[in-house]
């Protein structure tokens, strides 16, 4: 290396020196929507005071020995892997050479979005239903946050952070399935496609409607026997039939009331029964008593007036005159 005194010319007279190691080196992680193992970091730097001027710097990773060159701080380095620490130095180049490296940076985690889930099976349980099942992939350095799942006939469902789903489906359909998982970098890549699932059609027994099995009988519009407008005999003692139970009610006076006795009368005054007797009818007493005397009591004029004595004649017997 040449040695110059640094004097009164001008400051181009410096310009054959390479310049001093670059000092103030940070790094700072690059995420955002990094893919897997391709993460970045930016780097930044400068000269110390009263070194020459660079016309380009390099910067260098360790672990993996990633490059980056630039005119000007900061430089970004890429191609970094997912989840990794690293530290950085930094050289300065110019027409007379390249500088000492810079002391290194402090560490620094390389972070991307997630890697691909892995589908390990993809079945359909039930009629209608398609049930998805992943692994958990690698978080590229900050936690996952969700997953979504993208089915081949179209949609796709943000499921949260779950690793089996069931997808409504219509029964006898086939479809194939994807899976991504995204953190705070953003979505990763989806998955490879599951294979071919056949939806389950529902199956519908012979019971379920319009069937009806005949255990059903009592529905309208078939109604049993023993509803109206038939009255089962049960009920025999409604109106308008009376029963033979109820003869109470005699339609006639039988002759059984003969306990008025034949005699009645002549316990009466001689004078009182003409206007007593019209109440009973001249033949009643016969027929009423008759069970009670013996013919031979009786006379042809029995029960008749007589108008002399305005009495009744007394069946006696008949006397001879003298």
């Amino acid at each position: 290396m040449a040695i110059k005194k640094v004097g009164r010319h001008s400051a181009q007279a410096n310009d054959f020196l390479e310049p001093k190691a670059p000092e103030s080196v940070v790094g700072i992680d690059v995420g955002s929507n990094r893919a897997y193992n391709n993460g970045a970091v930016s780097v930044s730097f400068s000269l110390p005071a009263g070194s020459p001027p660079a016309t380009s710097y390099t910067v260098t990773s360790s672990p993996g020995g990633f490059t980056a060159t630039g005119s000007s701080s900061p430089i970004v380095v890429t191609g970094l892997a997912s989840d990794t620490n690293y530290t950085f130095t930094v050289t300065a180049t110019n027409a007379a050479g390249t500088s000492l490296a810079s002391a290194a940076s402090a560490a620094v985690k390389s972070t991307t979005v997630p890697a691909s889930p892995s589908i390990t099976s993809a079945t359909s349980p039930s009629a209608n239903v398609d049930r998805v099942v992943w692994s958990i992939p690698s978080t590229g350095g900050k936690a996952i946050t969700g997953y979504k799942l993208k089915s081949s006939d179209g949609p796709v469902y943000n499921v949260g952070n779950v690793t089996t789903y069931d997808v409504a489906e219509t029964g006898g359909t086939s479809q194939t399935y994807q899976v991504l998982a995204y953190n705070d970098n953003g979505d990763g890549a989806y998955s490879s496609s599951s294979g071919t699932v056949t939806t389950t059609v529902p199956f519908f027994p012979p019971f379920f409607p319009p069937f009806f099995p005949p255990a059903f009988p009592f529905f309208p519009p078939f109604f049993p026997p023993f509803f109206p407008p038939f009255f089962p005999p049960a009920f025999p003692f409604f109106p308008p039939f009376f029963p033979p139970a109820f003869p109470f009610f005699p339609p006639r006076f039988c002759p059984s009331f003969p306990f008025f006795p034949p005699r009645f009368c002549p316990f009466f005054p001689p004078r009182f029964c003409p206007t007593f007797c019209p109440f009973f009818p001249p033949r009643f007493c016969p027929s009423f008593a008759g069970p009670y005397f013996p013919p031979p009591y009786f006379s042809a004029n029995w029960g008749r007036v007589n108008p002399e004595t305005m009495g009744y004649n007394d069946p006696k017997p008949e006397t001879q005159s003298e």
